[in-house]
């Protein structure tokens, strides 16, 4: 289920007053501004709590402890944070519950066109023992969600990187691509990691121009090596300002083990990274057993 508005007409930031989350907010506001948009913030009030599950093929997520202050303070300095907004385009939700669940609650595109969440970018043990929220809420939100590290700032774009396999998920994800590098007017640059069997250069530039059309605002960039590696790599080139791709999942032990794509990309990357749903959405009742159960942890 991709985004059917474009821009986005309903921006959600989730925001806590830390410093990853009000680089978010930073961001949000930006994209807000310039779309027009509406952004709500969201702020998720929890019991503490070291560590959860998300789901049965998930790692655990960290939550971090609860707050001293007063919900009432927290919102009051989240509005000032969020100054400069005109108040019919600004509004602030307090929900209760375990920040992923509560949060993909949230992400349905009945509800909004556009999340946005900040990281704290763990690695290393750190991430294996204690995941992250935004990497919880990508795998199954039906919304794109824009990851932004800490300390990034998005008010400009020069150029927009999209990994592509060429495969339905992979396409669903470019489309995206095109119409945000076209919106903020900027460059589009296409990586495909060439696998043996891959189709040539030519091939790949015809079945991209049916996608992106023919014009020059996109160039291909066709790459050797193991892909995640080589996507991470050109992420932290210094060339673009913002990675788009697939939030695709593949099956549960290789994913359990080494995380899906864009998992590894956001544990690794210094540029914001946005992932679009890939398509494949758990059957209604599954999807909302899963968030009953969150929901039973408090």
């Amino acid at each position: 289920m991709v985004m059917k508005r474009f821009p986005p007409r309903r921006i959600l930031v989730a925001a806590d007053l830390s410093a990853p989350s009000l680089s978010a907010l930073d961001a949000a506001k930006a994209l807000t501004r310039r779309w027009g948009a509406v952004l709500e913030i969201v702020y998720v009030q929890h019991p503490p709590m070291v560590a959860a599950w998300v789901g049965p093929d998930s790692i655990p997520v960290s939550v971090p402890p609860v707050t001293e202050e007063p919900k009432r303070k927290i919102e009051e300095k989240l509005r000032k944070a969020a100054a400069g907004l005109p108040p019919e385009r600004l509004k602030l939700r307090t929900v209760h519950g375990w920040p992923p669940a509560a949060l993909l609650e949230l992400a349905r595109p009945e509800r909004a066109d556009l999340m946005v969440m900040g990281t704290h970018g763990y690695a290393g043990l750190d991430r294996l023992l204690t995941g992250s929220v935004a990497e919880a809420v990508i795998r199954r939100a039906q919304i794109p969600v824009l990851v932004v590290p800490e300390r990034r700032s998005i008010e400009t774009f020069a150029r927009v990187l999209a990994p592509w396999n060429g495969r339905p998920y992979a396409t669903r994800a470019l489309r995206w691509a095109r119409e945000l590098s076209h919106s903020l007017r900027a460059g589009l640059d296409v990586l495909h990691i060439v696998e043996p069997g891959s189709a040539a250069p030519g091939e790949l530039d015809r079945r991209l121009a049916t996608v992106l059309g023919a014009g020059p605002d996109w160039t291909l960039r066709a790459r050797k090596g193991e892909a995640r590696a080589r996507i991470i790599a050109e992420a932290n080139s210094g060339r673009y300002e913002l990675v788009i791709l697939s939030a695709h999942r593949r099956p549960f032990a290789a994913d359990f083990v080494f995380g899906s794509t864009v998992e590894r990309l956001l544990r690794h990357s210094q540029v914001p990274v946005l992932a679009v749903p890939s398509g494949r959405m758990r059957p209604r009742l599954v999807r909302r057993l899963v968030s009953r159960a969150g929901a039973r942890l408090y």
